[in-house]
């Protein structure tokens, strides 16, 4: 069980990278809110916590600065690969 939520934790950060990369914010919410969904329901059925309490709301925070870094890493290296290809230096 812990290797299927490592993938899908290594999956939902992918996407969240990959929105930030092709600059899609509107991708990264729904994203985020399918991989937040997804987090409550595991704790609440898997684990038997409650979606409130303090280890859980940790567990929440942990979620959301996963995928807020990894959309910004994304963006940032977008925004390098745009400004690397634009900067091409062309034959005469």
């Amino acid at each position: 069980m812990i290797y299927l939520l490592v993938v899908g934790l290594a999956v939902w950060v992918l996407g969240c990278g990959y929105a930030g990369f092709h600059q899609r914010f509107r991708l990264f919410l729904v994203i985020l809110v399918i991989g937040m969904g997804l987090n409550t329901l595991w704790m609440v059925l898997g684990l038997q916590a409650r979606p409130f309490s303090p280890p859980a709301m940790t567990a929440h925070a942990a979620a959301l600065l996963y995928a807020v870094c990894a959309l910004g890493i994304g963006w940032i290296i977008g925004r390098t690969a745009r400004r690397f290809r634009d900067s091409k230096v062309e034959k005469l």
